[in-house]
């Protein structure tokens, strides 16, 4: 696939110079670059990160030159089953979500790294219980939603700290359910992330643990961009496009922090800082350092992230949400650092 990719993007390349000239531009008989893409779908979260400037920027349309479909998912569930049933091109979701896909036969190419998860997603307590670590939450109940990037980070740090699921009482909520629980006084703790969870500290909470803390436990979780394996694969050029239009985004998040910052407010109906809390909670690894081997890795070798995901399948199937666990090569093989690759002239 990677040999094809570098075919197509050098022949696009070509054409680029040749259509300067007045000469024929980069159109296949067999409609498989992106002039035979009428729309590309992209199903979006709504988060304060490059995929937000982006949409609020229009960058998305600008740097593809086609015209792109924003689709609205409430959960990285959601976005999965709009991969299988071919309603989307592109993805935004949680790095658990990822592992789920490619443990269920979802075909994906993981290309981007929105964001690393910090202070964003975190175990909140009530102040005046006095629990000052996780050792005092024995017996205690708390709301997680299940599958997801913080149900994976609760569990494995409670790993960490020699205790486990059947210490805890855990119950399946998404944040806003998690909130209204908090309100009633039905939970003592939960491990959600933004906005519920400036909600839950406005009310008397305060953060125990984060998915930084996990992190630093050799967990980290992460908001990641995922195409299906065919379109990636017809259409190259379009995938580092839409990497072009992340970058596009960060830059103007460096160059002008306050116009970011309003563009995202806007797009999410947040007050500005409230949005600036939110980024702060996370971590925007440089495109550079993505293909470290750290997280992707390069086309030569593959980064930790794979390892990471294989880690999370054992996860989700110790959660009884999958079966049975994938081979490492499947999480390897989703790997695609080719396209930033590509962006920055590596």
């Amino acid at each position: 696939m990677k040999k094809r990719l570098w075919t197509k993007l050098a022949a696009c390349a070509l054409a680029g110079t040749m259509a300067i000239t007045g000469l024929t531009g980069c159109k296949s008989s067999d409609k498989k670059d992106s002039d035979s893409v009428d729309t590309v779908r992209i199903g979006t979260q709504e988060m304060p990160n490059d995929e937000g400037i982006a949409k609020a920027e229009n960058y998305l349309e600008e740097k593809m030159g086609v015209k792109v479909k924003l689709v609205k998912f409430d959960s990285g569930k959601d976005i999965n089953n709009a991969l299988k049933a071919n309603s989307i091109d592109f993805g935004l979701e949680g790095s658990t979500s990822t592992a789920l896909a490619l443990s269920t036969g979802i075909d994906v190419k993981l290309i981007w790294i929105h964001e690393v998860l910090g202070d964003i997603e975190s175990l909140a307590v009530r102040k005046k219980d006095n629990i000052k670590s996780i050792a005092d939450l024995k017996g205690k109940t708390i709301a997680v939603p299940f599958a997801t990037t913080s149900h994976y980070c609760l569990l494995r740090y409670l790993e960490s700290q020699g205790m486990s699921e059947s210490d805890v009482k855990l119950l399946d909520m998404d944040t806003n359910s998690a909130y209204a629980a908090w309100k009633r006084g039905d939970i003592d703790a939960a491990w959600i992330w933004q906005p519920a969870l400036q909600s839950v500290l406005d009310d008397g909470g305060e953060i125990l643990v984060s998915n930084g803390d996990a992190a630093k436990e050799g967990y980290m979780t992460a908001n990641v961009e995922v195409v299906s394996s065919d379109f990636a694969e017809k259409h190259p050029d379009l995938v580092k496009k839409y990497i072009e239009a992340m970058q596009e985004a960060r830059k103007l998040y460096s160059d002008d922090e306050d116009k970011a910052v309003s563009a995202l407010a806007g797009q999410l109906g947040l007050k500005e800082n409230e949005v600036k809390t939110q980024i702060s909670g996370s971590e925007w690894v440089s495109a550079k350092d993505q293909i470290s081997d750290e997280y992707l890795g390069t086309s030569d070798k593959v980064g930790k992230m794979a390892d990471n995901l294989l880690d999370t399948a054992k996860f989700l199937k110790d959660q009884k949400n999958i079966t049975s666990v994938p081979d490492k090569s499947t999480f390897e093989n989703a790997m695609a650092p080719e396209y930033i690759e590509s962006v920055l002239g590596k």
